[in-house]
């Protein structure tokens, strides 16, 4: 807790860098050569904290939510509090001095939008205290909205991660539901690779209300093929028409409806698609309608038409509708089961997702697909709830967080664009995992500041006995690791997973993923 209160003080000098100089004022309790003397002194000077009675500062008590509560809304007042000139008259020249100099302080831009950012997390942790206190936090949201659109003119980032997965065991998968797969798992733990990938991501905006997004990767395996293509590319205009919330996107992007994507998740292998998608919003109200059409070039040349209808019932409560159509034009059928599956076709699901209690969130959903290619029905439906028990039963010790799932999908019908089917471990192993009726839980610890742990598990049946060399029905995943913040946007993860189908291992391996994003 000391931890915490030191680090809370510091994120508020991060955001009063911006409006006041630096004044020390120490308290007895701080030596000079502590390594926060220098930020408590600098809160106390601007009147942010005060000591108690007896002139100590306590920094080894814990800060309660009303204390930080108290701190936010003295530097939002202090942030109101700034006199707003009048815009002066500006000449052509002086905005090209201007736009000059945002060029050469890019150092300077990245700093103010970590201060924004910071900001943004005080009021999203401490809203309703804040508000208890009186303070506008939906007018500071927007003007932090306005401040961050300022900001986010045009602006590079990227990602590049490598993944090392040692030898291990990978079993024929024939004679189980998971046969299609990719004519096996996902990745074929068999042997030893290294794969290496590059992102890089570009936003620009191109005018008001109008941005463009790119995204350019490079990615292979030792030995294998090397691949340079973007997987995003489109164009995005805001209140299209004037008209509040209305959004239209143009180009190669993906869709999940619902969330969980039992109907339509485009995140599940990539499956990224060239289209148009048009969003709008009118509180309790948001609609989505996209239409992504034929792509060769994607090796999918079925057109889809789909959206989602969402209500917001309640504070915290959502129900929402989704739809998704698939027509062939001519173009010829391919078995779902193949991991590239074309036919023609209509699903629908529902999905209802809100917060039981704090710190316990319950989500469920239902998917049915109509094959018309094939002439086959399906239902899947999942079922989930994740509980923050620090929230929930102020256990902070190791911050634990526990998701518990059960599924009951039948066999594999959606064709690509893929449904989220998959395996729940990391990479996944699996792109589906159908036929099955399975229960789940994952547990997330926090060891230490930089070092988290999670342990998984999914068992059950498949819905039919499976054929030699397997023997039942069972079906059994689990999964341990731990992820190291080695540096700020440095991430180096451990794994080890193991799965069992019918009483014999189709997947065995332990890897590594290193990961770094700026």
């Amino acid at each position: 807790m000391k931890t915490r209160k030191l680090a809370l003080s510091l994120a508020a000098v991060l955001v009063l860098a911006l409006v006041a100089p630096v004044v020390g004022q120490p308290f007895a309790d701080v030596p000079t050569n502590h390594w926060a003397y220098d930020a408590i002194a600098e809160l106390a000077a601007k009147g942010l904290v005060e000591g108690f009675p007896d002139g100590t500062f306590k920094g080894n008590q814990p800060l309660t939510r009303y204390e930080m509560a108290m701190i936010v809304a003295r530097i939002i007042a202090r942030i109101e509090a700034i006199p707003t000139p009048p815009p002066p008259e500006v000449r052509r020249a002086d905005l090209d001095a201007v736009r000059r100099d945002l060029t050469a302080a890019t150092g300077r831009i990245a700093a103010s939008e970590r201060t924004i950012a910071t900001l943004q997390r005080l009021v999203n942790e401490f809203r309703a205290e804040l508000q208890a206190l009186g303070v506008r936090v939906t007018a500071l949201e927007e003007e932090l909205s306005a401040l961050r659109a300022r900001l986010d003119n045009t602006r590079i980032t990227g990602l590049f991660d490598a993944s090392y997965i040692a030898p291990g065991t990978a079993t024929a998968l024939a004679g189980t539901p998971l046969v299609g797969n990719l004519a096996g798992p996902l990745y074929t733990f068999g042997a030893a690779d290294i794969w290496p990938r590059i992102r890089l991501q570009y936003t620009g905006s191109v005018a008001p209300g109008v941005s463009v997004f790119l995204r350019s990767r490079y990615y292979s395996t030792v030995g294998g093929a090397h691949t340079v293509d973007f997987d995003r590319a489109y164009i995005t205009v805001d209140n299209l028409f004037d008209v509040e919330r209305l959004q239209l996107r143009a180009g190669r992007d993906t869709v999940t409806l619902g969330p969980i994507g039992l109907l339509l998740d485009e995140g599940n292998g990539n499956d990224r698609r060239t289209g148009v998608y048009v969003r709008w919003s009118l509180a309790p109200i948001s609609l989505l309608g996209f239409v992504q059409w034929q792509d060769a070039a994607q090796a999918n040349p079925a057109t889809v038409v789909g959206g989602r209808l969402a209500f917001a019932l309640l504070p915290g409560w959502t129900l929402g509708v989704n739809a998704r159509s698939d027509a062939l034009n001519g173009a010829a059928p391919a078995a779902p089961a193949a991991g590239a599956g074309r036919s023609d076709g209509f699903g629908w699901s529902a999905d209802l997702s809100g917060d039981l209690l704090a710190g316990l969130r319950l989500t469920a959903e239902y998917a049915n697909y109509r094959n018309d290619t094939f002439s086959t029905t399906s239902n899947y439906w999942q079922v989930q709830a994740a509980l923050d028990f620090a929230t929930l039963f102020g256990v902070e010790a190791l911050s634990p967080k526990l998701t518990l799932w059960y599924k009951d999908f039948d066999p594999l019908n959606i064709p690509r664009p893929r449904a989220n089917l998959r395996s729940p471990d990391f990479y996944p192993s699996f792109y589906f995992t159908p036929n099955l009726r399975a229960f789940g839980a994952r547990l997330d610890l926090k060891l230490l500041d930089n070092l988290t742990a999670w342990a998984l598990g999914e068992w059950g049946n498949f819905k039919t006995p499976l054929v030699a060399p397997y023997s039942g029905d069972s079906w059994n995943l689990w999964e341990g690791g731990l992820t190291w913040t080695v540096a700020p946007r440095v991430d180096v993860t451990l794994f080890y997973v193991s799965s069992t189908a019918g009483g014999l291992t189709v997947q065995q391996a332990a890897g590594l993923y290193a990961a770094t994003r700026w």
